[in-house]
C-alpha cells in the first residue's frame, strides 16, 4: 500500500517560562493508506502531540511531514486550512461539537469551509446521520443527546468532507464500555470501507482493536507492533454514483452567506441580550445625530420658506417707526422720512436691481355689507409688488400704473380678508369701504403660506391679510399722520444674490445722503442674516455630532470589550473551527462580521430611534423637523465604520489563536 504519512525527526518543543518542554524529541513514523494504527501512551508521553502534528493542527519545531506525498511542514496556514478540510476528518474524546447548532449544522460544519452550497452540505449531512443512526435526531442539538449520539455526530462530521485520513483522538474515553465498543465498531467498519483510521488512546483494549499499534514514551516512539488483528468483513463501499459528490470551489472559500450567518445566529443571536446592550452606545449616537440634525434642518427649511416670503434676493429699507422726541429730532433733519425720490436715486445709482416696490400701511377698518374687519392690513402700493415679494393675484388682476396715475379707488384682496368679509365665490367688482372710502375689488391673491420670523430682524406678516390700493390713492383720500414717513418700506429684488452685502452698503449711503444723515432708517439683508442664523445652527450641529461621534466612540469601543470577552468565552468554538478547515482569514471574517454586523443593527435602531424621537418632538413642542437622507446614509456608514474599526483587533486575536490550545480550553 503506497504511504500515507511520512514523518522523518519530528520533534516538538514548548517554551514554559524559562524552561523548555521537549514534546517529541525526535519521532521517525509511515502509515500508509488504509492501515488502522493505535497510539499509546501515558499521559504527557507526546502521543495528543503526534496526532496534532499529524492532523495538521500544529507545526514541528524541526523535522519534515508530509502527507499523502505532500510536505506540509512548512505551508501556509490557508493551505494547511485546506488540508484539515479535505484531507483529514477529526474526532475528538471530548467530541468538540457547537452547541448552538443542531445534528446537521454540527455534522455539515466542515462543508461550510470547502465552499459548499447550503442544500448540498444539508442533504450530505442528512445522509451521514442516517447511516449511524442519527435520523431521528436531526435537529437535535448536543444538550439532547447522549455520548455515543454525540461521538456519533462527531464522526459523521468527519466523514463529511470524505478525507483519506480519519484522527480519533480518545474517542471512547467518555463513553461506557457498550457505547464505547460501538463506536470502536464504525471505525473499523471506516477501516474496512478504505479510510486510515489513527486512534490516540491510553487503553489497551481500544489499541487492541487496531492493526498496528504504535507505543510513544518520553517524546520518542518505543515499539511499533503488528497487533495481527484480520479485517472483518463488512459491507464494500458505496458506488462513486451512490455517494454525495461536491463541486467545491477552487479556492474553497467560505461563502457570504455562511459568513453572515455564522455571524448572526452564532454570535449575535446565541448571546441576545448582551449584544443588544453592546449596540446601545452606537443607537443612541445615531439617534441622536438623526433627531438634532432633523430639527436643525427642519429650523433652516422654515427659515428658508420665510425668506421665501420675503424674496430670496431682496434687500429691504425700512422706515425705523420713531416715535415722541426722537422723531421729532430726526424730522427737523430729515422732513419726509422714506419717500419715493429715495426710490428714484437708488434705481438710478444701483446696478443689478431687478424690480423695486414701495408701500405704506394704514389701519383701517374695512367693512362689506354688515360684515367688518378690523384686523387687516392696508397697504398703498407702488412698483412692481409681486414680482419682488414673490406673490401673485390668483384671480382677477393686481394694481398697474394706470390705476395710480388715476387715482383710482380700485383694491386687492387677500384670501383671509375674502373669507372674513363672507364675500362671494367671484368677488370681482364688490364694493368694500376702507375707513370711510368706497372700494371696487379687482383682484384676489393666491394663498401664501405664513409663519412666524425666528430670524432676528428680520419681519415676515401675513400677506393673507393685506388689502392693496395704489400708492397715489392712499395718499389722496387717507389722511396723513404728523411726520409720519411717506414710505414704510422699500423693497428691491436684485438680480443676482452674489453682491447682496456691497449693494446693501452703496444703498444705505445713498438714502443716508439724501435724509442728511439722519438715523430714521435701516437696510437689512434677509438672506444675509438666514445666512448668519444658520451658520449659528451649523455650529449647533457640530456641538451635536461631537456628543454623537464621542457616543459612538464610547459605542465602538464597548463592542471591542465585548468582542474580545466573546473570543475569550469562544475560544474552543474557535478551535474546533480550525480543526475542521477553518482558516485565519475565515476566522477572522466571521469576527469582523459579527462586529459590523452589531454596529449596522445598532445604526439601524438608532435610524429608527431617531426619527421616531424627531417626529415626536414635532408633535409635542411644535418644532419643525426635516430629515436630511444623506445625513442618514452617512450615519448608517459611519456606524458600519465603527464596528470594522473596532472589531478588527479582537477579530485579529480571534485568527490568532493557536488551534490546539484552543481545543484544550
Amino acid at each position: 500500500m503506497p504511504l500515507l504519512i511520512e514523518a522523518r525527526n519530528l520533534t516538538r518543543h514548548f517554551q514554559m517560562g524559562q524552561v523548555t518542554v521537549e514534546a517529541l524529541r525526535g519521532v521517525d513514523l509511515a502509515i500508509s493508506e488504509g492501515e488502522f494504527v493505535a497510539i499509546m501512551g501515558p499521559s504527557g508521553s507526546g502521543k495528543s502531540t503526534l496526532m496534532y502534528l499529524l492532523g495538521c493542527l500544529d507545526k514541528p519545531t524541526s523535522g519534515n511531514y508530509s502527507l499523502n506525498g505532500q510536505e506540509v511542514s512548512k505551508l501556509s496556514d490557508q493551505r494547511l486550512s485546506r488540508v484539515r478540510n479535505s484531507e483529514i476528518g477529526y474526532v475528538f474524546q471530548q467530541y468538540n461539537l457547537l452547541t448552538d447548532l443542531n445534528v446537521v449544522d454540527n455534522i455539515g460544519l466542515g462543508l461550510v469551509y470547502g465552499g459548499v452550497a447550503k442544500s448540498k452540505r444539508r442533504k450530505a449531512s442528512r445522509k451521514l446521520a442516517g447511516q449511524l443512526g442519527l435520523g431521528d435526531r436531526l435537529r437535535h442539538r448536543p444538550a439532547e443527546l447522549s455520548g455515543g449520539q454525540m461521538q456519533r455526530v462527531a464522526i459523521s462530521r468527519a466523514l463529511a468532507g470524505r478525507p483519506q485520513l480519519i484522527l480519533a483522538d480518545e474517542p471512547t474515553g467518555n463513553l461506557d464500555s457498550k457505547t464505547g465498543q460501538e463506536i470502536l465498531n464504525v471505525l473499523r467498519q471506516l477501516n474496512d470501507e478504505g479510510h486510515t483510521i489513527v486512534v490516540v488512546t491510553h487503553d489497551p483494549n481500544v489499541a487492541k482493536q487496531a492493526e498496528r499499534i504504535i507505543s510513544v514514551a518520553d517524546g520518542l516512539i518505543v515499539s511499533d507492533e503488528t497487533n495481527g488483528k484480520v479485517k472483518t468483513e463488512a459491507p464494500g463501499p458505496e458506488s462513486d454514483a451512490e455517494r454525495p459528490q461536491f463541486k467545491k470551489s477552487r479556492s474553497r472559500r467560505v461563502r457570504a452567506s455562511d459568513t453572515l450567518r455564522m455571524s448572526f445566529r452564532e454570535g449575535i443571536a446565541a448571546h441576545k441580550l448582551r449584544s443588544f446592550l453592546t449596540m446601545m452606545g452606537i443607537v443612541f449616537g445615531i439617534a441622536a445625530v438623526i433627531a438634532m440634525t432633523a430639527i436643525t434642518e427642519g429650523g433652516k427649511q422654515q427659515q428658508l420658506d420665510q425668506i421665501r416670503q420675503i424674496g430670496m434676493n431682496n434687500i429691504q429699507v425700512r422706515d425705523l417707526g420713531l416715535e415722541g422726541a426722537r422723531l421729532l429730532r430726526v424730522r427737523r433733519i430729515s422732513p419726509y422720512g422714506l419717500s419715493l425720490s429715495d426710490m428714484q436715486e437708488i434705481d438710478e445709482h444701483i446696478q443689478g436691481v431687478g424690480a423695486m416696490t414701495a408701500w405704506k400701511e394704514i389701519k383701517a377698518e374695512i367693512r362689506y355689507q354688515d360684515q367688518v374687519v378690523d384686523d387687516a392690513n392696508t397697504l398703498g402700493i407702488t412698483g412692481d409688488f409681486q414680482s419682488v415679494v414673490n406673490f401673485y393675484v390668483g384671480n382677477g388682476r393686481f394694481l398697474n400704473g394706470q390705476d395710480e396715475k388715476q387715482f383710482r379707488r380700485v383694491c386687492v384682496l387677500g384670501t383671509e380678508v375674502v373669507r372674513k368679509l363672507k364675500l362671494p365665490a367671484e368677488p370681482i367688482g364688490e364694493v368694500l369701504i376702507l375707513g370711510d372710502e368706497p372700494f371696487t375689488v379687482v383682484g384676489v391673491m393666491g394663498r401664501k403660506e405664513y409663519t412666524k420670523s425666528e430670524i432676528t430682524d428680520v419681519s415676515i406678516v401675513n400677506r393673507n391679510l393685506d388689502v392693496y390700493i395704489p400708492f397715489a390713492s392712499l395718499r389722496t383720500y387717507f389722511r396723513k399722520a404728523p411726520r409720519d414717513s411717506h414710505l414704510d418700506v422699500l423693497s428691491l429684488r436684485m438680480e443676482s444674490d452674489g453682491k447682496l452685502i456691497g449693494q446693501s452698503k452703496a444703498i444705505h449711503r445713498i438714502v443716508s445722503n439724501l435724509h442728511n444723515e439722519a438715523n430714521d432708517f435701516e437696510v437689512s439683508v434677509p438672506l444675509e442674516k438666514l445666512r448668519q442664523a444658520q451658520t449659528t445652527k451649523e455650529i449647533f450641529n457640530v456641538i451635536i455630532i461631537v456628543i454623537a461621534a464621542i457616543s459612538l466612540i464610547v459605542g465602538g469601543i464597548g463592542i471591542m470589550n465585548i468582542m474580545i470577552a466573546n473570543v475569550s468565552e469562544r475560544t474552543r468554538e474557535i478551535g474546533i473551527r480550525r480543526a475542521v478547515g477553518g482558516s485565519r482569514r475565515d476566522i477572522m471574517k466571521q469576527f469582523l462580521t459579527e462586529a459590523m454586523l452589531i454596529s449596522i443593527l445598532g445604526g439601524v435602531l438608532g435610524l429608527g430611534l431617531g426619527i421616531f424621537a424627531g417626529r415626536t418632538i414635532e408633535r409635542i413642542f411644535g418644532f419643525p423637523v426635516s430629515f436630511n437622507d444623506l445625513i442618514m446614509m452617512i450615519s448608517v456608514a459611519i456606524s458600519m465604520a465603527i464596528g470594522i474599526l473596532f472589531g478588527i483587533y479582537p477579530a485579529w486575536l480571534a485568527a490568532r489563536l493557536n488551534p490546539v490550545e484552543a481545543l484544550r480550553t
